[in-house]
């Protein structure tokens, strides 16, 4: 490689990290060390954890020499500008026989300004003649990802993080449909075919990974524009368990009601396979016949029979994520819907909540979008960081302070870094009224930018609504939210005033019947939850009831108590013999 990766790998004599200058540039860390550098014997292999650029470099005849340490070369560079310089050298004949044996002709890959060289590929393959596939302008190329010619081998110049093939798409695509795909030449089988398609930078993940860092989707939130104003999204990955993940995380983060797929075979697998296959018109057929994604369509059973069997062996509730709490996991678990959590003012719900909320970032890797309207975000902030790390955040100021040492600084400033991974804040500044609207619209790009697996809204009666009946404007506000929560497989969680009552009348928890304003609440809410304590001020035992379940492989109806630390605002289980609440 001819980049500055490579030049800071090469400048280095034992095991280390470095800033990749691939990414760095582009990062709002962009001091953050995250290119790992191993010796192994004569060679030099790294990986960047956050562009996942790799390779392995050795010592070869036409390695550069290297006069100055070219990290500093990098770091004292206006802007850590990332140059790529295109090879001079030209090798028609071997390109031309590599792009005939894909069906590609002369036409289109001149046209994408596909490029070779000789490459490095490891011990195995050596130094061999690659492919090169050039990201962004030809004058201005931002990476190229190279593909041995003699046998499946990849490496790249730069950093891929933008999908290949947008400055070839049509000037306005406007209501037009984009095909995304997951191979470059399946991007110039679709160009073949006169189709506008664009290939994923960094290809389908072999498996799919809860607390990815969002880092490997990033190429969505730059192409945001284009696809928030396309017609609708044809995902055409390739017919395995891999292209199946990449399709359902693209159609998550987008929104799958904009989403369409197409029916490659096993045999057929991709569009380059279709195109050698059965030609340029089969293609434009397949991409003709793409059906919408199974929730904004009409299917078969069979269409839905894996997901059938799922629910069979799940054997009922376990079908959802674990709440964090071995008490409550056989009531209620954490799965994409909407969640209605109440309870009279000071039983806990907005702190349960948060709870829950750390223990899924912790256990699970999920994010949240949090859009509380009675906290500041500083004091949400703090709620979260006391109970991630289980210490208070202020001095001792009352006698429960005296439970937990005081969080120290680095403490507190590990906690925010964590809490910085897995939360983002929805917060409304300059007068900015809170529209359900405005919060889904944030939570779609959160989503998209980084990946946000659940929503939280705290309290609902904050909103801003124009209908004059309250009952249908609450009705209407959780239809949108529900349907917005199935399309982006979002876990929210409505926390939701009660009635006005005398408080020494509670004597039991709530239902959806007693939340202010609807008895759409109840009808409408997958999960209902309620929280609930005593009077007695010494009373640390919250009991969480579970009003509403309509899926009963993620919550049934039931109540447990759990331990409340006064002190850190964590929740924590009960020994079994502690708990004999009876509802009878």
């Amino acid at each position: 490689m001819t980049d500055e990766v490579e030049l800071a790998v090469m400048s280095c004599s034992q095991d280390t990290r470095l800033i990749c200058p691939a990414c760095s540039p582009s990062r709002k860390k962009s001091n953050e060390k995250t290119l790992s550098i191993t010796l192994d014997g004569g060679d030099k292999i790294y990986f960047c954890h956050h562009c996942n650029i790799s390779g392995k470099i050795s010592e070869k005849p036409y390695s550069q020499t290297i006069t100055t340490d070219p990290l500093d070369e990098f770091l004292t560079a206006p802007g850590h500008a990332n140059v790529i310089e295109l090879p001079s050298a030209t090798h028609d004949r071997e390109l031309k026989t590599f792009m005939e044996s894909r069906n590609i002709s002369e036409k289109t890959y001149r046209q994408y300004g596909v490029v070779t060289d000789i490459r490095w590929f490891g011990k195995k393959q050596g130094e061999s003649l690659a492919v090169g596939f050039v990201y962004g302008d030809s004058e201005e190329p931002s990476a190229v990802k190279w593909r041995c010619i003699k046998e499946k081998a990849f490496t790249q110049s730069g950093a891929a993080q933008t999908f290949y093939g947008l400055e070839h798409l049509p000037e306005d695509m406007a209501d037009k449909p984009l095909v995304i795909c997951e191979g470059e030449i399946d991007a110039l089988s679709f160009a073949e075919a006169g189709i506008p398609a664009v290939s994923v930078p960094n290809g389908a993940p072999s498996k799919f990974v809860r607390n990815d860092d969002g880092n490997k989707f990033n190429y969505l939130w730059e192409a945001r524009e284009l696809l928030e104003t396309c017609g609708k999204i044809i995902l055409a990955t390739d017919h395995d368990g891999p292209g199946d993940i990449l399709k359902q995380e693209i159609g998550r983060r987008v929104g799958l009601g904009k989403c369409w797929q197409v029916a490659f075979s096993t045999e057929l697998k991709d569009a380059n396979a279709v195109l050698g296959a059965e030609g340029p018109e089969r293609l434009r057929e397949i991409i003709e016949a793409a059906t919408p994604v199974p929730l904004a369509g009409v299917f078969s059973a069979n269409d839905y029979e894996d997901e059938v069997f799922e629910l069979y062996e799940a054997g009922g509730t376990g079908k959802g994520l674990s709440t964090g709490f071995d008490s409550l996991d056989d009531l209620i678990t954490i799965a994409p819907g909407l969640y209605d959590v109440t309870g009279m003012p000071g039983h806990g719900k907005s702190a349960w909540i948060d709870a829950v909320m750390v223990n899924c970032a912790r256990l699970h890797g999920m994010r949240w979008a949090i859009c509380s309207m009675e906290n500041p975000v500083k004091i949400h902030i703090l709620k979260l960081a006391s109970i991630h790390i289980s210490k208070p955040f202020w001095e001792a100021r009352h006698e429960f302070d005296g439970m937990a040492e005081r969080m120290s600084k680095d403490e507190l400033r590990d906690a925010i870094t964590w809490i910085n991974d897995h939360f983002v804040f929805l917060e409304n500044r300059d007068g900015e009224v809170a529209t359900l609207k405005s919060i889904l619209d944030r939570t779609a790009s959160s989503i998209l930018r980084q990946g946000t697996q659940g929503l939280v809204i705290d309290p609902y009666n904050f909103l801003e609504s124009k209908h004059e009946n309250e009952h249908l404007g609450i009705s209407e506000m959780l239809s949108k939210t529900i349907q917005f929560s199935r399309s982006y497989k979002l876990s929210t969680f409505f926390c939701a005033h009660p009635v006005k009552r005398p408080y020494d009348a509670i004597e039991k928890p709530l239902d959806g019947n007693a939340i202010s304003g609807s008895a759409s609440w109840l009808a409408k809410a997958d999960v209902g939850v309620s929280l609930f304590r005593t009077s007695d001020p010494n009373d640390h035992t919250p009991v969480v009831s579970i009003w509403k379940a309509r899926f009963p492989w993620i919550a049934k109806r039931g109540e447990q108590m759990l331990q409340y630390n006064v002190a850190t605002g964590a929740f924590s289980d009960l020994p079994e013999e502690d708990f004999n609440w009876d509802m009878d």
